[in-house]
Order: structure tokens, then C-alpha cells, then sequence
């Protein structure tokens, strides 16, 4: 069977190639906004220079224009036209995934219909039907891709008007409320992490008669639990902390990035390109200081400088120490507490400690702060105060 024809405005699989001891070239197939298929080169001094050339030269090509959508233009042409579109915006590449993969539920449900005849009515249809048939995150997503395709649409006048914006809300279940740790339960698991004589269960990859503390350092857990106490970063974060990112003269770290699996590439690490709140710098507790200061000794340098690198050297998965932390907090008697659990605990020391929501929102790396704190009140502050909070809560003789 012949290959299926790539998506209207999309190009396919990238490659690059080195010349010799010169430039790099990068080069992949689009299918033009006409319909035709044509290889695309750009180069560079290094590989990832070329693609990123590569890529900003591909984008700018496959820009629609005011005269590619229309109100007869059918659904299939907005989904490839919005395609386009969400590459210029710099999009993380699981975002893309998770879009590409809803979008098809879209394509199949509405592809048929002409930008005219997608009214309100038939959406918010389509949408509750997903909700029953696939389950609400899909038709959440869906939700918003919709908005932005039909939001395309009316900046390039196919309509006057964006009817996703009248449609009724999916209903989700409700959330349930994170708990946090309380200070004795945080200092428990420090300390069970680094010196606990209980036995692991064993299981794969673990040998019989294995303690827990030996268990946490051979799978190199401790210090990333003791920085998860110490930061209330993200898993995503932490494991994406690299020894420039860490300043032990200003006990200081700054979350520049993280990992994440992606398909057709494995686990990279992405920047904060467009999340001003997610980039921040974190002051240290003393317990966090003094685990790097021996990690930065006996550490092995590795491809990325991450600090914490897997066995092989590589970025670390997230999912892979989410289950290794699995095994240690089902041990300890605390199955409800994951790495998001940290967050949630620095968060309510903070509180407790009459610190204010403009702290932690800078701690955690939240926008979501009222208006007046955002128009009169400086981002991107270090709070020293932070990590003296959860230094002296923390602190009990903890050989970290």
C-alpha cells in the first residue's frame, strides 16, 4: 500500500547530516498549503542548529493565510491549519502528542463539517457525547482544541464569531484535595530514606534481605526525595536540574528545565520557554546544601550534568522513580504520599509559617496570583525566607 500522504501544512520525519567536517544540514518532506510534497534543507554549525533552522523555516512556510480558510473550508483543513499554528507557539512535544491524539476523536467526529455548519449546538453535542464514549479529560482536551481552531478561524474571518466559547463545561470528577505531610511525618521519611534498618519487600530488582536505606541509595532515591523536602519542585523539575543550575556559593537552584518521555525521541529535557512562573530560582535549606555538597564530590559526570542522572549516565524517568518511591512509602506505612506531595507540604509550611501566597506561588512556580499582587509585586524573587522555613522544620541531626 502507498504511503498515506502527510497532513496539509505538516512535514515528516526530520534527519541530519554532517558534511564532512563543515556545517550541518537538516532536511525533511512538507506538504505545502498547495498540496505538493517538496524536501526542505537548512544548515547549521551543529546538528541542532540545522533543525532549529530547519523547523523555524518549515513553520513560516506552512503559516496559513487569510485566503486558506474560509467558511466552506472543512474541519480537517482548520485541525491541519491549527497544527501549524501551535508549532509557532513552541509547544512541548508531549503537549503536541496529547493534542495529535485527541485531534483525531475530532477529525472523525466533525472533519466533515464545513467551518459554517459547526454551530454551538453541534459542538457542545459532540463534545458530551466524547465525555460519555472516551471519558472527559479527552473531551476536556478536546474542548480546547476546538476553541483554538475556531479562534483561527475567526482571526482570519472564516467566521464573525467562536462558537466553542457558548459551549457547556464537560463535567470532570471532582478533584480531591492534596494533604500534606505534617513536619514529624516529613522528618520521619527523611530520615527512613537515609537510615532505615527495615527490610525493602523484595521483588524485581531487589534483593532479599535488602534495608530500605540501602535500597534508597542504590537506586539513588534519598537525595532526590531529600531535594523534592527541600525545593517542593516538580519531579519533572528535579531530575531535570543539571550542576549549572546549582549554586552552592548563594545556596541557590535554579528550575530551568525538565524531563519527559517523548515519542520517537525517549526522554529529553525541555526548557520553560514560555512559562515565566514555571523559570524560577529557589533558595536552598541547609539539609539540601549539605546532600549536594557530597553529591557534587562524589558524582560522575555524565552527558547532560544532570545531578541526578540515571545508572547508565542519562536523563532519569520520572515514572521510573515515581515506582521506585512507591516501594519505599508502601514500606513506610504511606501509600498516599507521592512526589506531588512534597509540593503540597512546602506549601502549607509556607502558609504556617504567615509567609504570603506571593511566596509560594514564586516557590512552586504558579501564575496563578490575583491581579494586584501581579501589577505591584516583583516575580522572580528568591525568598531566602523559604529555605529557612524548611530548614528549621526539618532539621533533627539529619546525616544527609
Amino acid at each position: 500500500m502507498p504511503r498515506p500522504a502527510l497532513p496539509l501544512g505538516s512535514w515528516g520525519k526530520i534527519t541530519r547530516t554532517q558534511q564532512g567536517n563543515a556545517a550541518w544540514v537538516a532536511k525533511a518532506r512538507v506538504r505545502d498549503l498547495d498540496g505538493i510534497t517538496r524536501l526542505v534543507e537548512r544548515s547549521g554549525r551543529t546538528g541542532a542548529a540545522a533543525e532549529r533552522n530547519l523547523v523555524a523555516a518549515l513553520t513560516e512556510r506552512t503559516a496559513p493565510t487569510t485566503e486558506d480558510l474560509s467558511p466552506n473550508t472543512r474541519l480537517t483543513a482548520l485541525w491541519d491549519a491549527y497544527l501549524g499554528h501551535l508549532r509557532t507557539e513552541g509547544r512541548s512535544p508531549r503537549t503536541f502528542e496529547r493534542y495529535e491524539y485527541v485531534a483525531g476523536y475530532v477529525v472523525k467526529g466533525l472533519g466533515g463539517l464545513r467551518i459554517r455548519e459547526a454551530t454551538t449546538q453541534r459542538l457542545d453535542g459532540f463534545l458530551k457525547a466524547l465525555a460519555a464514549n472516551s471519558g472527559p479529560s479527552v473531551a476536556v482536551t478536546a474542548r480546547v482544541i476546538l476553541s483554538g481552531m475556531f479562534g483561527l478561524a475567526v482571526r482570519y474571518d472564516a467566521i464573525t464569531h467562536n462558537p466553542v466559547r457558548d459551549v457547556g463545561n464537560v463535567r470532570t470528577a471532582p478533584v480531591k484535595k492534596a494533604r500534606a505531610l505534617t513536619v514529624d511525618e516529613l522528618r520521619g521519611i527523611l530520615d527512613a530514606v537515609h537510615h532505615s534498618p527495615i527490610p525493602i519487600n523484595p521483588g524485581n530488582k531487589v534483593r532479599p534481605g535488602l534495608t530500605l536505606a540501602e535500597y534508597c541509595a542504590e537506586a539513588d532515591l534519598a537525595d532526590v526525595v531529600t531535594m523534592f523536602a527541600g525545593t517542593g519542585a516538580r519531579i519533572s523539575e528535579v531530575l531535570g536540574i543539571r550542576w549549572e543550575d546549582i549554586n552552592l556559593d548563594a545556596k541557590t537552584v535554579a528550575i530551568s528545565g525538565k524531563v519527559g518521555r517523548t515519542k520517537g525521541q525517549g526522554m529529553i529535557r525541555e526548557g520553560f520557554l514560555k512559562s515565566e512562573a514555571g523559570e524560577r530560582t529557589l533558595p536552598l535549606p541547609g539539609f539540601a546544601v549539605a546532600m549536594l555538597l557530597r553529591r557534587q564530590v562524589e558524582s560522575v559526570p555524565n552527558l547532560h550534568n544532570a545531578v541526578f542522572p540515571s545508572s547508565t549516565g542519562s536523563l532519569r524517568d520520572p515514572s521510573a522513580v515515581s515506582k521506585q518511591w512507591r516501594k519505599v512509602r508502601d514500606r513506610l506505612g504511606f501509600d498516599w504520599v507521592t512526589s506531588h506531595t512534597f509540593r503540597k507540604t512546602v506549601a502549607t509550611m509556607i502558609d504556617a509559617q504567615g509567609l504570603s501566597a506571593r511566596v509560594g506561588a514564586d516557590q512552586l512556580g504558579h501564575a496563578n496570583v490575583s491581579m494586584t499582587q501581579d501589577r505591584y509585586h516583583g516575580r522572580k524573587t528568591t525568598h531566602v525566607e523559604v529555605a529557612e522555613v524548611l530548614d528549621q522544620a526539618v532539621r533533627r541531626r539529619l546525616d544527609v
